[in-house]
């Protein structure tokens, strides 16, 4: 089989003979059975726009006479869309502005098949980046979000660390009052660092309460 595909411009419609069905049945064809490269057959060049064949040969792939063929191919010939040598055996017919007809393009469909592969992955990767990108920045934003604590957590925080109760209260009022903001005016992002470094003074803890009940 024949590689690939051809071009077909839509300026064919503009070409003379156009509306002569077996005229453009027969260019078409020929279009179709050139070399898109150049090729050798038993020890001839072949070049690129043509290819061997002969008006039996014609004939039989197109349905047509073989006097129709020969007519179409002279009409050709004349308007400079073909030329062709002639043998005994064969006739090679060369379409004149083949690299008009179809742009020469030296990349293989392998090429091809794997710089589309190629692209497909850098897209998909770009994706998958974006939405990793997108997860990472909502888990940012869920992280430095701060919820403020209740009285009743600030309070069993306070009982767990070993410090009064009264204690945990004034904290959670001064915090609160000042809408979770520290001395300097920073947000509060984590509370039971602030009420650790700031409020479980060795005096607060409640053991020492005891201790002063007793000595009393």
């Amino acid at each position: 089989m024949r590689g690939g595909f051809i071009k077909l411009h839509r300026k064919i419609l503009e070409w003379e003979w156009y509306t002569e069905p077996h005229m453009l049945r027969l260019f078409v064809h020929l279009i179709f059975s050139a070399n898109y490269e150049d090729k050798s057959w038993r020890g001839i060049e072949v070049k690129r726009g043509s290819f061997i064949t002969s008006w039996q040969g014609l004939s039989e792939s197109l349905n047509l006479s073989v006097q129709t063929v020969r007519t179409c191919i002279k009409r050709l010939e004349s308007t400079g869309e073909i030329s062709r040598k002639s043998t005994n055996k064969f006739t090679i017919i060369t379409i004149c502005k083949y690299d008009s007809y179809q742009d020469f393009n030296p990349i293989s469909n392998n090429q091809v098949t794997n710089e589309q592969q190629t692209t497909n992955k850098q897209l998909t990767t770009t994706k998958e980046y974006k939405e990793y990108k997108e997860v990472k920045n909502k888990e940012k934003v869920y992280k430095k979000k701060f919820i403020p604590p209740s009285i009743d957590d600030v309070k069993q925080y306070f009982q767990e660390k070993g410090y009064r109760e009264d204690v945990a209260v004034k904290a959670f009022e001064y915090y609160e009052l000042g809408n979770w903001k520290d001395s300097r005016g920073n947000p509060v992002k984590n509370w039971k660092q602030k009420m650790f470094t700031n409020w479980m003074k060795p005096e607060y803890k409640i053991q020492q309460k005891q201790e002063r009940y007793l000595e009393l």
